[in-house]
């Protein structure tokens, strides 16, 4: 799987989970959150394809915690970009950053665990 897909798979847990905070809502009028979370995924996907802010390896130095300060500020501005473009709320900033805490955590998580399949299986034997 591309490291892509494997933010993306990341994504759905990461948005899901993020939207159980009590700062973010879903959906201001209670009618339907399903529209809220797919504006959610759509746009974090959106934005998390054109911009990628995720290491594909854990071990990368100094690059780790500057990706993961590009990445917390880009998630935490994705928030309020979906808040205003559908009837997520976000109550503050604060609640903003924690949503982006656990969304990136979920796509960091999803694309150093998840299997890659570009690597060689184990136990092949050379002809």
């Amino acid at each position: 799987m591309k490291d892509i897909r494997r933010q993306q798979v990341g994504l759905l847990p990461g948005v899901a989970l993020a939207a159980a905070l009590p700062g973010i809502t879903l959906d201001e009028t209670g009618k339907s959150t399903l529209l809220g979370y797919v504006v959610a995924y759509v746009v974090f996907a959106g934005v998390s394809t054109a911009i990628w802010a995720t290491p594909k390896d854990p071990r990368q130095g100094l690059l780790l915690p500057l990706l993961a300060i590009i990445g917390l500020l880009q998630d935490t501005l994705v928030w309020y970009l979906i808040a205003w473009l559908s009837d997520v709320h976000v109550s503050s900033v604060w609640w903003a950053l924690a949503g982006a805490v656990v969304v990136r955590a979920c796509c960091w998580a999803a694309v150093w665990w998840l299997p890659s399949g570009t690597d060689d299986a184990e136990g092949a034997t050379e002809s």
